[in-house]
């Protein structure tokens, strides 16, 4: 008996010590040890593994039983409430015959705590594969096959349930944080009715003086005919559709006049970036400086740039594709689109202004307010430039056209 305890402290301590690597490697954290609660939460129970267990065998008769993959299985049960007491030893409980319903009853319900009603379902056709007693803390698992046999899906199996189980307490408390209103004593906003939710916005008729009625349909008729031709993608033209209802709905809330000439330049942020990456054809060649290449489909701005994020070695900064140096920066990409006449000189020039209120209302440090006039001259502006990209008889819609990369990242030299 002491030998086989042996020997299932050695199989339990290796199991722990590659699950416990497995979950380092998922849960990572920053340099200082920073990271989302959840996260930390699920680290510190780690670093408390292992914990005492037991371990019984049970021969299966696998004919009659041909879910099962071995004749021989085990059951386990993991002791949670004790986690980081050391030294750890596994308990082993013997071996006992499926077909013993009897003395596998005595084992389980004695030895591992199994309620009576959880055997009597076990024992009808041993499908179970794991009970947990939050209360007192415990888990039993169940594997149905041989785990010596089978290291990397117990490893697996034991992350999935019942490690699972002991983290979902400590997922339950991440919930919990700061009550800012209570600490601060903050008055919550004020529920309003319809009638107030949808009363025009008094700062508007500074600009505008007409009824309230007939107001929202004048800001209607205002951009109504700012329209975009049907070659624009649709991602392009549901950002700008988007825009034009914000610039709307400044009748009720004056300060969404801004928000919609925001929203105007990032239709326009997006149009550019689309027309660029429609230049490419099905099958590109991403090189790196070092000559390193790699074959890729269809791309577009966020997938190159998150392609380089995760291959080392690649830098996006000094990237070309199919030879030519990859337009990661708004400046480049409108210098691209004046070098090859789609725009003109004054033209960038105006987009890049765009983009610069764009960048500065992106990242604010005070509160911007607009009158309606504003998001107007945006809307037209950037439709007129939006249109004009998307003018060619070579350009297409590309609404299901999606970027195609390959699983394997790993380049080759030329």
């Amino acid at each position: 008996m002491k030998d086989k305890e042996a020997e299932w402290t050695d199989f339990f301590n290796r199991m722990f010590t590659e699950a416990k690597r497995m979950i380092l490697e998922q849960y990572q954290v920053e340099k200082d040890g920073s990271g989302p609660p959840e996260t930390q939460a699920i680290r510190e129970v780690t670093a408390k593994l292992p914990c005492p267990l037991r371990v019984a065998e049970i021969r299966i008769d696998t004919e009659r039983h041909k879910h099962i993959e071995d004749a021989v299985c085990q059951i386990i049960r993991y002791d949670f409430s004790k986690l980081g007491v050391t030294p750890q030893t596994v308990e082993y409980c013997g071996v006992v015959d499926a077909r013993d319903s009897e003395e596998l009853r005595k084992l389980l319900t004695r030895k591992f705590d199994l309620k009576e009603t959880w055997f009597d379902d076990f024992n009808k056709d041993f499908r179970t594969i794991g009970w947990c007693d939050d209360e007192v803390g415990f888990c039993i698992q169940f594997p149905l096959y041989n785990i010596k046999g089978n290291f990397t899906s117990f490893v697996s199996d034991f992350l999935a349930f019942p490690f699972s189980s002991l983290t979902e307490k400590t997922r339950r408390k991440v919930g919990e944080h700061v009550d800012w209103s209570s600490k601060f004593n903050l008055t919550p906003d004020p529920i309003l009715p319809m009638s107030e939710m949808t009363r025009v916005d008094g700062t508007l008729s500074a600009f505008l003086p007409f009824s309230e009625g007939a107001g929202i349909e004048k800001l209607q008729e205002g951009i109504c005919n700012i329209q975009l031709i049907p070659n624009v993608p649709w991602d392009v033209r549901e950002v700008f559709r988007r825009a034009k209802g914000l610039h709307i709905y400044g009748f009720f809330r004056y300060n969404f006049f801004a928000i919609a000439q925001h929203y105007a330049y990032l239709a326009l942020e997006s149009a550019i970036k689309n027309r660029y990456y429609q230049s490419f054809g099905e099958q590109n060649t991403l090189q790196n400086d070092k000559g390193e290449t790699v074959k890729v489909g269809r791309i577009d701005h966020q997938t190159v740039i998150d392609f380089c994020r995760r291959a080392k070695g690649w830098n996006r900064y000094k990237l070309k594709i199919n030879g030519e140096k990859f337009a990661f920066k708004l400046e480049e990409l409108l210098c691209w689109l004046v070098e090859r006449k789609i725009i003109t000189e004054w033209e960038r020039k105006q987009c890049g202004r765009g983009m610069a209120l764009r960048n500065r209302m992106s990242h604010p440090t005070r509160a911007y307010v607009f009158p309606p006039g504003y998001s107007v001259r945006a809307l037209e502006f950037v439709a007129d430039i939006i249109n004009k990209l998307y003018s060619s008889s070579t350009c297409r819609a590309n609404d299901d056209t999606k970027p195609v990369f390959p699983l394997d990242f790993s380049p080759s030299r030329v």
